[in-house]
């Protein structure tokens, strides 16, 4: 994201990150946004084009010469028409005003996939993991219709769904009790439907109905996830505690531990989908972003403590990794 004001720039990229989980850097100077594509494997690429040291139109003819294939989207208050033709016709992809600041986050995701579409046709697309085929009519004409996995990204190595903990042991004041971990899911491959990744169409409901796309979907993905499952979290395959708490105090000042609760959650890798739809009659490809989560055989754990006065404390006890 470049704007000559460092703090808009600033702004900007950290709503692209938060909402999409992509990695986004802010520069405010021509020379800093080069040494950032020279350095990192830029994708998209948003300038502004009023800028007081070079234009965002120069600016791109000069990160082209670094990366032809990064694309490009004007963001600006002011261009007018001839620079926004002027613009698309050197091979910026899109345009965005900078009042309409609502639309950054769908933007950057619709050409970051179509990036890499590119890139995977330039390998062919049969080189892809094709996973399903099938055939409809439009009128009299018969197409067929092609989705391939272009492409899986790990948003999060050790995802945690705020809704998922539960409370596996409780400990009142007075008691003492011998735990062993136990724990089970429900949903060992969940599929993200929301808005702000363009999860959208006829292939997000199928995925959503585990209709034929959807299990190949699954298969393919856990496969994967299974085969390159790294052990950079340090977990242990059982947990055995014994707990205590001291009985309630008689003095109306002092502040104890009522209750203790032992609780315990699923984590997923979380991962963002590149899907290829290819289609026989209208020859172009769309690519179909789809978060999905995938249970990573292990299971975070924490204690939460309840005290006298209402009030309450969370410590994260670790993960536990159920044997392979």
């Amino acid at each position: 994201m470049v704007d000559d004001s460092l703090s808009m720039a600033e702004q900007l990229a950290d709503l692209i990150h938060l909402q999409t989980g992509l990695p986004a850097l802010a520069c405010s100077r021509p020379e800093a946004a080069i040494s950032a594509i020279q350095e990192h494997p830029i994708k998209v690429v948003l300038l502004d084009q009023r800028m007081p040291i070079k234009s965002g139109t120069d600016l791109y003819r000069e990160i082209r010469e670094i990366n032809p294939s990064v694309k490009a989207v004007m963001v600006t208050g002011e261009a007018n028409s001839s620079e926004v033709g002027q613009a698309l016709s050197l091979g910026f992809s899109d345009y965005l005003a900078k009042g309409d600041v609502s639309r950054l986050c769908e933007i950057v995701l619709k050409w970051y996939f179509q990036y890499e579409v590119d890139q995977a046709s330039e390998l062919q697309i049969n080189t892809l993991e094709l996973l399903f085929t099938g055939r409809r009519r439009f009128f009299l004409v018969g197409d067929q219709v092609r989705y391939y996995l272009a492409a899986i990204q790990v948003v999060d190595n050790a995802y945690v769904l705020p809704e998922s903990w539960s409370t596996i042991q409780q400990i009142n004041a007075g008691q003492e009790k011998k735990f062993t971990f136990s724990a089970s899911t429900k949903e060992t491959f969940i599929v993200e439907s929301s808005q702000q990744y363009n999860v959208k169409g006829s292939l997000s409901s199928e995925v959503a109905r585990k209709s034929k796309i959807g299990a190949r979907i699954e298969s393919v993905v856990t496969r994967t996830v299974k085969k390159s499952r790294t052990s950079e979290i340090t977990v242990t395959d059982s947990i055995e505690e014994t707990y205590r708490l001291p009985e309630e105090s008689s003095d109306p000042v002092e502040n104890y531990v009522k209750s203790r609760h032992i609780e315990s959650a699923p984590v997923y890798k979380r991962l963002r989908l590149s899907i290829v739809k290819s289609c026989s009659r209208c020859r172009e490809d769309a690519v179909i972003p789809v978060m999905v989560l995938v249970f990573d055989d292990a299971y975070a754990t924490r204690q939460t403590d309840y005290y006298r006065d209402g009030t309450s404390d969370t410590i994260d006890t670790g993960r536990i990794r159920l044997p392979r």
